[in-house]
């Protein structure tokens, strides 16, 4: 009997040691982390790992919860959603706090202004008009998360006959960013192995009111879509930029900035505006029903 008594002591003191050395873990869209956490502010989640005193902090928008030691789970639910095309841009999301940007990639600078036609044009319909601008030209970077760091927003101005009137303007700059990264071993691979055709051409002028959609092709004396030849492939610490001389563009090197489904977004920038151009490899299911 005092055999049996020592054994269950012994198992229930393991037990108890097993259960006070469980950590807390933190669900990510890539993995979990095993970790202690300290605390759950408005923007970050602050962490040690385990048995280190070194504190770190992780957005809360990149987390999906948190199950504590204790068994308590505590669920979180991210503003930021998927950006498959500019139709999505409303759900892009806008921030003024830079906390809120935290750990998620920098796709670079932004900016968008907009101007009344007349002495008489609504302040808030200007004012809309530049933040839907600022989000196309966010998604064209491949972003779905904006912070503004600075806004300038002036009234109308009515003039006299000495002095012309000025029609109310909002401009607004800021940082594009997103919570997802390419995989470019994969994108590499695809440009390596898939021959690629233009699709769709989207210019977003810096003075203009919307992006301009069009269609582009290179068809061949049958009407049917040809290919385009890759002239250089340069991977770099931003991304991967392609050389296409089959496709006229402005600058000799354009950016992949998204690639699902067969259908790869390349994207060039300057200071008049920014464009995508919608490249389809040869397994995407509209070029297959051209060819065959």
């Amino acid at each position: 009997m005092r055999y049996l008594s020592l054994v269950f002591l012994a198992f229930f003191t393991i037990s108890k040691g097993i259960s006070q050395s469980k950590n807390d873990i933190i669900y990510l869209s890539d993995g979990t982390k095993e970790v202690n956490v300290k605390e759950i502010g408005q923007s970050n989640i602050k962490y040690t790992h385990p048995g280190e005193e070194v504190i770190y902090t992780i957005n809360k928008f990149l987390v999906t919860k948190v199950e504590f030691e204790s068994g308590r789970v505590e669920k979180f639910n991210s503003p930021l959603k998927p950006i498959k095309n500019i139709l999505d841009v409303e759900n892009v999301y806008i921030t003024f706090n830079p906390d809120e940007m935290l750990g998620l990639h920098n796709l670079g600078s932004l900016f968008s202004k907009a101007t009344g036609v007349t002495t008489l044009s609504s302040i808030n319909n200007v004012n809309n008009r530049a933040l839907t601008k600022l989000k196309y030209e966010a998604a064209m970077l491949g972003a779905n998360a904006i912070y503004i760091g600075n806004q300038y927003q002036r009234g109308n101005q009515y003039g006299n006959e000495y002095t012309p009137g000025n029609s109310t303007q909002t401009s607004y700059s800021g940082m594009a960013f997103s919570n997802e990264s390419l995989d470019l071993d994969e994108i590499e691979q695809v440009l390596i192995n898939q021959k690629i055709t233009p699709f769709q051409k989207i210019t977003l002028k810096r003075n203009g009111w919307s992006p301009n959609v069009s269609t582009i092709s290179v068809i061949n004396e049958k009407g049917l879509r040809e290919f385009v030849n890759i002239d250089k492939i340069t991977r770099e610490e931003d991304g991967i930029y392609v050389t296409i001389r089959d496709l006229r563009t402005k600058s000799n090197q354009l950016k992949v900035v998204k690639y699902d489904d067969n259908s790869i977004v390349l994207m060039e920038r300057d200071g008049n505006g920014i464009t995508n151009y919608q490249m389809l490899t040869e397994n995407h299911q509209f070029v297959k029903n051209r060819i065959n």
